[in-house]
């Protein structure tokens, strides 16, 4: 009896050690791929970013004072680090960099250095003629991928397009 269950518990370890891997294997070849690409997920967190970035940039002729403006310095600062993450998931060569967002960056900074002050009606109308632009901006970024997480190379031209006219401007008045 003894030797019966020594030999049936020999048995049970070794179908044990037999079976445990052939359905890991079964599991492993039956794993679907997740439904979405990480880098169309990774899009529509930037896409989100990017429409908060431009719900502040609207509310801007309504601010007062350089104090109000560090909402938008936050929301231009997540939308550029959601943006260059996608970047460098689809390569600078085929997805176009937003030098704009780091402009607009800094233009937020240097209202912001002196402390709280009233914004002056040039600072308000720079930061209208942004709002406007960026617009354009949304538009392109929101048609930017494909259904197959694919970027769409005629709207990536239209943002960088966008893009240039932006950081032209605020690279313009970080001159004066």
């Amino acid at each position: 009896m003894k030797r019966f269950r020594k030999k049936l518990f020999m048995y049970l370890i070794v179908a044990v050690l037999i079976i445990w891997p052939v359905l890991q294997i079964a599991e492993l070849i039956g794993h679907k791929a997740p439904p979405e690409k990480a880098e169309k997920l990774l899009y529509q967190v930037s896409l989100f970013q990017m429409e908060l970035l431009g719900s502040y940039l609207q509310e801007t002729g309504k601010l007062k004072d350089t104090e109000a403006l560090s909402a938008l310095r936050q929301a231009v600062y997540s939308a550029s680090f959601a943006h260059d993450h996608l970047a460098l998931a689809y390569g600078d060569s085929s997805l176009a960099k937003l030098d704009s967002l780091a402009q607009l960056m800094q233009y937020l900074l240097r209202l912001q250095v002196g402390g709280s002050r009233p914004l002056r009606a040039e600072e308000a109308q720079t930061l209208g003629d942004v709002s406007k632009l960026y617009t354009d901006l949304y538009e392109a970024y929101a048609k930017l991928m494909s259904s197959g997480a694919d970027i769409v190379g005629s709207q990536n031209d239209r943002l960088m397009k966008s893009d240039k006219a932006i950081a032209d401007l605020l690279r313009k008045k970080l001159l004066q």
